[in-house]
């Protein structure tokens, strides 16, 4: 890359605007496919992807990073780990997991410092040729999945008071958009508007994908 530069700057320094401008041109697509993988894919050698998949239950402590959701009586959120406990001893790791709860009564919400254990997983990738979940996963960060039923609360999160605040509001206007229009526009008004992208349908969802507007949301919280 810096020999690219290099060569730019001498092409350039002889008057061979053309040629240096195809220089600059590769030098800044290299740069971007770097930039890519570097945030695209885990790096670290305790991120959480690495215990996955386990044999064994873990026990995961992390931050709630999502406002959990309810749907089909199991409740889905994401979490940053911050330790892992494995075969009794406890080490630090980092990343996000996806979390899908059993038992949708337990009282956690975002900014909540948790303990959960379960079998980590990788993503899979579903039988629908139409929705690709380990892809829609990857792109915001997830790599590693977990199903559990032993959720604890070990530190509330009031320092994000404004968050949670945000949080009721989004509730409410929640309830209003499904009062008011049928399930399906309901669930794309939303996706869009509040970044409920859970509840979009799959067609829709990989429609984004393949847009490259898998982030289509301006107001996205978690």
């Amino acid at each position: 890359m810096i020999a690219l530069f290099a060569l730019a700057l001498i092409l350039y320094l002889k008057k061979k605007e053309e040629w240096a401008g195809y220089s600059l041109f590769l030098i800044t697509l290299l740069i971007g496919i770097v930039y890519f993988y570097y945030i695209y894919y885990p790096h670290s050698s305790n991120h959480i992807v690495v215990y996955a998949p386990s044999q064994e239950k873990v026990t995961v402590i992390g931050e709630v990073v999502s406002h959990p959701q309810l749907k089909e009586r199991r409740i889905r959120f994401t979490i940053e780990a911050k330790k892992i406990i494995e075969n009794e001893q406890e080490k630090t790791t980092q990343g996000r997991v996806w979390v899908v709860s059993y038992f949708p009564l337990e009282n956690y919400d975002y900014g909540d410092t948790i303990k959960l254990e379960g079998r980590l997983r990788l993503p899979r990738e579903t039988e629908e040729e139409k929705f690709n979940w380990q892809r829609y996963l990857s792109y915001q960060g997830i790599w590693v999945e977990l199903a559990t039923g032993m959720v604890t609360v070990v530190k509330r999160g009031g320092e994000a008071f404004l968050v949670r605040w945000a949080y009721k509001s989004r509730n409410w206007m929640v309830r209003v958009i499904e009062h008011t229009l049928p399930e399906k526009h309901s669930a794309v008004l939303k996706g869009i508007m509040l970044g409920d992208k859970e509840s979009l349908p799959s067609e829709v969802q990989e429609s984004f994908l393949r847009t490259g507007t898998g982030q289509p949301v301006p107001v996205q919280l978690g």
